[in-house]
């Protein structure tokens, strides 16, 4: 692929979503994206479309890249409805695709000067006739001749089309109806309300059948990251059979019996309890990890309960009944081990004995005990070789624009918090939760603390990733890597 080409399909993917959900800050992206593409062969024209954008943004974009700036008016239902006359602010319908009117609140058309609803009438979409449909966007008719010496009518837009807000969550950032009617269409998941009960999301829907795990897992993820990690979300099974429409209205709701797709570790200790009470060779059980802590959760996350058990852990006993406890909570990661495994093992250890959440049991009465200094050293030194290897040859990988972001972030932070509680517990600082380590590396001043916790937000998905190939994108690694190093040097 020429880098004219790479160049064109990078600006058409990130202008395009100058007003997605990821990109709370338009000029983010083009500052981004400039810096990436002075590398490559310069454009000689930007075209924007779908979102209308505004004057300072296209501005920012034309200054960026050195080059004119153009527009389309288009809509998915009816392809390009217009195209942008050069310094008037003003489009020429395409009158041979679509049929524009600007219209009244009574659809009564609005003569020239006058502004109202634009009503498209498509002309080329065979497949989806429609007749006067309103997408929402304001306009009005610019009346005389253009100085481009073009004939036929001219538009202009006062305002793009306005998103139906369902919700706003404590950061102020919106939930769509638009987005999320389109992932309950995937899920097959007929949500009829949503409301904001302070710090919890309530989602009511109408099916048959109470949500799955899957449902509840994916819809839940989807919203907190948007909305907040804080958030705690529900669903609700409402009386009245299947709904595909979302209104904000609903009959009383029924709450979903059982454990929630992402419940609280009070909840999930509840029901484990009721299953591993009377097992003769369970000493202990506790929750750790990303189940205590709901702001660190993401797609990547796993809520972990270890069982410590006598006798074989690997037992065909066992394996079945970690697999029937796994069916009954999505991302539930059931590990049976023993406690002289668990030994040998010292951050393992000291992060069951520091974060966790009493199932049945005890830990210390189970033989799990805190590993010494110099036992958490010797892994260390170990950890980091291996964790070096890795890292190293993930940032120097063939092709970086072709990996994700995203993992790497989640990647770098997992190390990068990894290095810092070894550095903590060798001098003695029993601290080991991904949100305390990070508070305690920065206000100690450990280098790279910063990058760590920006890792930390991006590959939990509470911040949006940058481009793949950049060096925003390659700091996560070098600062995870840094990070260990400094460990090595400690060591």
């Amino acid at each position: 692929m020429s880098s004219q080409s790479t160049l064109t399909s990078l600006v058409q993917h990130a202008l395009g979503r100058l007003h997605g959900p990821s990109m709370p800050e338009p000029s983010c992206a083009v500052s981004r994206l400039g810096r990436w593409c002075g590398r490559l062969s310069p454009p000689r024209l930007v075209i924007l479309s779908g979102e209308h954008v505004t004057p300072g943004i296209r501005a920012r974009i034309a200054q960026t890249f050195g080059c004119p700036v153009t527009a389309l008016y288009t809509l998915a239902e009816s392809g390009i409805a217009g195209h942008e006359c050069d310094g008037t602010d003003t489009y020429h319908v395409d009158e041979a695709s679509a049929f524009l009117e600007v219209v009244g609140d009574g659809g009564l058309p609005l003569p020239a000067g006058v502004p109202g609803d634009i009503a498209v009438t498509p002309l080329a979409n065979y497949a989806m006739p429609l007749i006067r449909y309103v997408p929402g966007d304001k306009g009005i008719w610019v009346d005389g001749p253009c100085g481009c010496g073009r004939s036929g009518p001219r538009l202009r837009l006062l305002a793009a089309r306005s998103e139906r807000v369902v919700v706003t969550g404590p950061n102020g950032r919106d939930l769509r109806m638009i987005d999320l009617a389109k992932l309950c269409r995937q899920l097959d998941l007929g949500v009829t309300r949503v409301v904001r009960e302070g710090d919890e999301v309530v989602l009511e829907h109408r099916d048959e059948r109470p949500a799955s795990n899957v449902q509840r897992t994916v819809v839940t993820a989807a919203v907190r990251s948007l909305l907040g990690a804080d958030l705690t979300v529900r669903t609700r099974l409402v009386a009245g059979g299947p709904s595909a429409a979302m209104t904000h209205t609903a009959p009383a709701a029924v709450e979903r019996p059982g454990v929630p797709a992402l419940p609280t570790s009070e909840e999930i200790a509840t029901w484990a309890r009721k299953v591993l009470v009377g097992e003769r060779d369970v000493r202990a059980a506790v929750l750790t990890g990303s189940a205590l802590d709901p702001a660190s959760v993401s797609r990547f996350s796993d809520i972990d309960m270890t069982v410590v058990v006598v006798g074989d852990p690997y037992s065909e006993y066992w394996r079945s009944q970690a697999t029937a406890m796994n069916r009954n909570i999505a991302t539930l990661r059931v590990n049976v081990t023993q406690a002289e495994a668990v030994a040998r093992t010292p951050l393992v250890a000291c992060r069951l004995l520091s974060e966790r959440h009493l199932v049945v049991g005890s830990l210390e009465q189970a033989g799990v005990v805190w590993p010494t200094m110099e036992a958490l050293a010797a892994e260390g030194r170990f950890w980091a070789q291996t964790a070096e290897n890795i890292l190293w040859t993930r940032l120097t990988s063939a092709d970086r624009t072709r990996t994700d972001p995203l993992r790497d972030a989640w990647l770098a932070s997992r190390f990068g918090l990894d290095a810092l509680r070894y550095k903590f517990l060798c001098e003695g600082i029993r601290v080991t939760s991904a949100r305390s380590v990070l508070g305690l590396a920065t206000e100690s001043g450990v280098p790279h603390a910063t990058g760590i916790g920006h890792a930390f937000a991006v590959g939990r998905e509470h911040q949006p990733p940058p481009m793949a190939g950049t060096p925003e994108a390659d700091r996560f690694l070098l600062d995870a890597l840094s990070c260990v190093r400094w460990l090595w040097d400690f060591l």
